[in-house]
């Protein structure tokens, strides 16, 4: 077998013991897989350069969540021809600097998959075994694996694949479950999809007993787990990570029956005591300067780096020259003109001078340096990204069921804990997709979710302006050199 060279990181532990390492590291060495892999270290340290990875530049860190994907969405006001953000907006596949961006990420995508997959591939094996002697471990380093699988399979199929829902262009992607570039062979919709899904349903099953059924995600830290790997489960694929990514799966593919069912298993959790798992934020992490949310994200990623990512570029630049540009219109409209009490209005816009003497709205989502914060509350709040949160299975809980009333009741539940009061809003379900949708695109900004939401509905238009989105539109082109 090839000896694939893994890339291993050392932990900066900040005032943090072991526990935290693989939530911020720097490169150290490389070792050969068949020799990493005889230590129960080297499966971890495999698995947490995983993690390190998806906080790429090209990939969560920057990216798929708080720019490349959003200008998708044609959420910004970036009207300067000629930039990368501009033929991006305009779904320019033939700009240089758009192949180049997609070439990267694409590849990025697959570097991270086949770390993963030989993670899946040794932890069976007897080297495994002898080195990883506890199969209460194995099964959640594998579990874990396999869910990071599906979850980058799962946004590769929602960039590059077909629509979901009566396509006229069919697309064939690798399923990668391989070690090696040279092996991928190609797999139409419907295969694709049914391996992404027994990859989540092994998983699944895989980390039944991961120590955050027991222990509340939001508790970082457990003085009865005495291996620091179990440790700081809401940063990686835990096992509600899996039910909630099943639950966007699911309604992504048109599964509605499917979709409620993971969605609910989320909201409906208890703790050992009785008491609700999970609870959306209200005003909590708002009134904490923790804009993204964390206390109600199932899994997001830690990223000490992002102020580095051009983060006041993109949101904050008093030129009045930033591609992510939102005026008060623009805004206001986002919000229907409605803003009142609503939390999200009031707390996660500033203003900004612009150019022109005047102020221009910027959003704050990511803005880390904004209020005081100790450095326990910037690992594991203030630098979180965001990749799976409650409110979506709210909104997704919503769309999927087929009781008007319980519709009704989670919309209310999750609107008052936005700051708004309403009371049986819907009146048919006909109207909950189009109220779904609506919340998605206030919820999710700069979280990389709304193209994703308008090509599983095969939208022909984006809420902001008039231009006719096509299906060729949804479909980011595989890069040219995969093709050959």
């Amino acid at each position: 077998m090839k000896k694939y060279i893994i890339s291993i990181s050392a932990a900066v532990c900040l005032a943090f013991s072991s526990c935290s390492d693989f939530l911020d590291v720097k490169p150290k060495t490389e070792v050969p897989t068949d020799d990493l892999f005889k230590k129960e270290s080297g499966f971890e340290d495999a698995l947490n350069g995983c993690y390190i990875k998806m906080n790429s530049k090209n990939l969560y860190g920057k990216f798929l969540t708080l720019s490349g994907v959003d200008f998708l969405a044609r959420y910004y006001d970036n009207t300067t021809e000629g930039t990368y953000e501009y033929a991006l907006s305009n779904f320019n596949w033939n700009n240089s600097y758009v192949k180049g961006q997609i070439k990267n990420t694409y590849n990025e995508f697959y570097n991270v998959i086949l770390q993963a997959n030989d993670v899946i591939m040794h932890i069976d094996t007897e080297t495994g075994k002898n080195a990883v002697k506890s199969e209460k471990k194995r099964n959640l380093l594998k579990g874990e694996a396999l869910a990071m699988r599906a979850f980058l399979h799962f946004d590769i199929l929602r960039l590059f694949g077909q629509l979901p829902k009566n396509p006229t262009i069919q697309v064939s992607l690798p399923y990668s479950e391989v070690t090696g570039i040279e092996d991928r062979p190609l797999y139409g919709f419907d295969e694709y999809v049914q391996k992404l899904l027994k990859d989540l349903s092994d998983a699944e099953e895989l980390l039944s007993d991961d120590p955050c059924r027991t222990y509340n995600l939001n508790t970082h830290v457990h003085a009865e787990v005495d291996d620091d790997f179990y440790h700081y489960r809401k940063f990686r694929f835990n096992w509600f990570a899996v039910k909630a990514l099943q639950a966007r799966v699911h309604l992504y593919l048109g599964n509605r029956a499917e979709a409620y069912e993971a969605a609910m298993n989320v909201i409906n959790a208890k703790n050992s005591d009785g008491s609700d798992y999970f609870a959306l934020a209200g005003d909590n992490d708002f009134m904490q300067s923790n804009f993204a949310m964390p206390s109600e994200t199932i899994m997001g990623l830690s990223n000490s780096s992002l102020e580095d990512n051009e983060i006041e570029r993109l949101f904050k630049n008093e030129a009045n020259t930033f591609p992510m540009l939102f005026s008060k219109d623009r805004r206001d409209l986002m919000f229907f003109y409605n803003t009142g009490s609503n939390n999200r209005y009031s707390r996660w816009w500033g203003e900004v001078t612009n150019g022109t003497g005047g102020t221009n709205p910027y959003y704050k989502k990511y803005m880390q340096n904004e209020g005081s914060g100790s450095d326990a509350d910037k690992l594991n709040n203030r630098w979180m990204v965001p990749l799976l949160r409650l409110s979506e299975m709210y909104l997704i809980a919503m769309e999927a069921t087929d009781n008007l009333d319980e519709a009704n009741s989670l919309y209310t539940e999750y609107m008052l804990a936005r700051n708004v009061q309403v009371s049986d809003y819907f009146f048919d379900l006909g109207w909950v997709q189009g109220e779904t949708v609506f919340e998605m695109r206030i919820e999710f900004m700069a979280e990389g979710q709304m193209f994703f939401t308008y090509k599983r509905i095969g939208s022909t238009d984006m809420f902001f302006d008039y231009m006719t989105i096509t299906e060729e539109d949804y479909i980011i082109p595989v890069p040219e050199s995969e093709l050959k």
